[in-house]
């Protein structure tokens, strides 16, 4: 199964866990059986097919441009990236 990094900010969806497991052979299946097991978290992650503005998504350690289509493999390392803000 594919392990997915939890920001903080989505941490209260999986009962505090930083970090969850997964099946999946792309992006979509893999947030739908998310989802299953942690209601709420497709309605964070994608909006309207996309990956929700305000968020990236890194699999084996490469921001994907294909969004949901991205494919997952069975030891895939996933990580929920939050937009960063700041300065002045």
């Amino acid at each position: 199964m594919a392990i997915v990094h939890v920001p903080p900010q989505m941490q209260e969806l999986t009962g505090g866990l930083t970090e969850v497991e997964a099946e999946g052979d792309s992006l979509r299946r893999l947030v739908s059986n998310l989802d299953t097991a942690y209601p709420g978290f497709k309605d964070r992650l994608i909006k309207d097919d996309l990956v929700a503005p305000g968020l990236a998504i890194s699999i084996d350690n490469v921001v994907t441009s294909r969004g949901i289509f991205a494919e997952i493999l069975q030891d895939s390392v996933i990580h929920i990236i939050p937009a960063i803000s700041g300065g002045r």
